[in-house]
């Protein structure tokens, strides 16, 4: 059975709740955020699959230090048009001119905002350099929220009942390295006839043979000076997707925890609802 949408122009309304909490050497931090996410399926684009997201009432409980710029930048995600590739994910961003033209107002606030902030040009122009890559902004979005959980890649396989599929995932920003991939099984687990609803369960594990585990070791050994302290990245990664008859998520949830022991601790859940 190969997962796909249906319905042409139909619009699915969600509810995104996304937990965070972080300690990297003592220092602990955490946040929580809430939206509403509203989701339509559009005439297809060169034969791919079209989507428009748009994420309304976006709200944090931290707007401190890098979370501040994650408020301030929302603007700039907040109606995104794009196809999927292949793999079922996102794959280029349609609309990314009018996020673009948006671009000069938003800089203007942040550079008030942010201006006695140390690395404040630095992420200025890492935005613009995004901004003129369709490519770049669109690999930004795809392993994010809610992104992920509503366009997974689990749609493009063919799928059979506690039969296996394999996947792929990113965890973006990740200290020093740009990304920590993660290899997935996918499978169904549950088929329920009667409601027409399908439970699909995902586990993840690193990546070994693509990870940069050398660069993050030799920033442990640096900042704790002391050879032998331990500087391998353990991850513990699950999804779970209950999906309705045409296939689209009625509630979604990730659950990623990365850690060093005695360095670092950072988990991140994920809910996403049907309204």
């Amino acid at each position: 059975m190969q997962l796909q949408y249906k319905k042409l122009g139909i619009v699915k309304k969600y509810i995104l709740l996304h937990e965070e909490r972080t300690q990297f050497n003592g220092i602990k931090n955490e946040n929580f955020s809430e939206a509403q996410i509203e989701v339509e399926c559009l005439e297809s684009v060169n034969n791919m699959p079209c989507f428009k997201v748009s994420m309304k009432n976006f709200k944090q409980s931290n707007t401190e230090g890098m979370y501040k710029w994650v408020g301030d930048l929302h603007t700039l995600r907040k109606e995104v048009i794009f196809t999927l590739n292949e793999q079922g994910q996102i794959g280029e961003v349609q609309n990314l001119n009018s996020i673009t033209y948006n671009w000069p107002w938003i800089r203007q606030d942040i550079r008030k905002q942010h201006a006695k902030e140390k690395y404040a040009e630095m992420i200025e122009k890492g935005i613009e350099k995004v901004l003129q890559n369709n490519k770049q902004f669109s690999s930004t979005l795809r392993f994010t929220m809610p992104y992920l959980l509503l366009f997974s890649g689990i749609n493009n396989k063919e799928f059979k009942e506690n039969e296996s599929a394999i996947g792929y995932r990113e965890l973006p920003n990740f200290l020093n390295v740009k990304k920590v991939p993660i290899i997935t099984t996918e499978k169904i687990t549950n088929i329920d006839s009667e409601k027409k609803q399908f439970l699909i369960e995902v586990e993840g594990k690193i990546d070994e043979m693509e990870f940069e585990q050398d660069k993050i070791s030799r920033l442990i050994k640096i900042l704790k000076n002391r050879p032998r302290v331990p500087t391998l990245v353990q991850l513990k990664y699950t999804e779970k997707h209950l999906l309705d008859q045409d296939h689209w998520p009625l509630q979604s949830m990730c659950l990623s925890l990365a850690y060093i022991p005695g360095t670092l601790y950072r988990e991140e859940k994920t809910i996403l609802k049907l309204m």
